[in-house]
């Protein structure tokens, strides 16, 4: 069943894509930067125990330092999958590719990175100035997972930006169109919430300031 749906997602995508031509030279990050973290990522997927370790960390260090060249390396990776399909798709034999909307955040916000300071600056980093868009530009890059299963140590790392920095990080987990009617973000703040308030009060309300403003932002529409 996945991959029937994996194949008619990209079937449906594939007629819109074919159509464009992708130039990536205006971004802030080149096609070779995107190649190697993939080639670092996969390294991961397929190596296990001390290796896997080493690979991690080659994959850690390859990722961009800031929202706007995690963004462009996203939709670099995004577009070159699609264009891919498209000149792949009718040849004989051809499967395609398992389809994860953002694999790179999935197994950051999993990864048990050694060097905790340095893990926490570079990923509250890629999500400071998001904003809910596309497919991989949603729900903070999967961080609120690690307030979720590290939290002390996730709130002692975040207390050591300023208050504008937090609210953006909390505004990206719970940006979408309409906030209010989605039950699962509505559980997720609960659940953050309550961790949170247990270690840090500053960080707690700048939660709750972040998750109102979204809310009235996002008010009838």
């Amino acid at each position: 069943m996945k991959k029937i749906l994996i194949i008619v997602f990209l079937l449906f995508y594939g007629k819109s894509f074919a159509q464009y031509k992708f130039d990536f030279s205006n971004l802030s990050i080149s096609e070779s930067k995107v190649d190697s973290i993939n080639y670092y990522y996969n390294k991961v997927l397929k190596s296990k125990r001390e290796e896997k370790k080493k690979f991690e960390k080659q994959f850690f260090q390859s990722l961009p330092n800031n929202h706007t060249e995690m963004s462009h390396a996203m939709y670099i990776d995004s577009s070159k999958k699609l264009i891919e399909y498209e000149e792949n798709k009718h040849k004989k034999n051809y499967i395609p590719k398992s389809y994860i909307i953002n694999p790179w955040v999935k197994h950051l916000s999993s990864m048990d990175y050694n060097d905790k300071k340095e893990y926490y600056r570079k990923y509250f980093n890629i999500c400071i100035g998001g904003k809910y868009g596309a497919d991989y530009m949603q729900d903070g890059f999967e961080i609120y997972k690690r307030f979720l299963v590290d939290t002390e140590q996730a709130s002692i790392e975040m207390n050591k930006l300023n208050d504008e920095q937090i609210e953006s990080i909390f505004w990206f987990i719970f940006d979408e169109t309409h906030p209010e009617h989605n039950e699962k973000k509505i559980s997720l703040y609960n659940q953050m919430m309550r961790k949170i308030k247990k270690y840090n009060s500053r960080i707690a309300y700048l939660l709750e300031k972040s998750y109102n403003r979204v809310l009235s932002a996002k008010k009838g529409h």
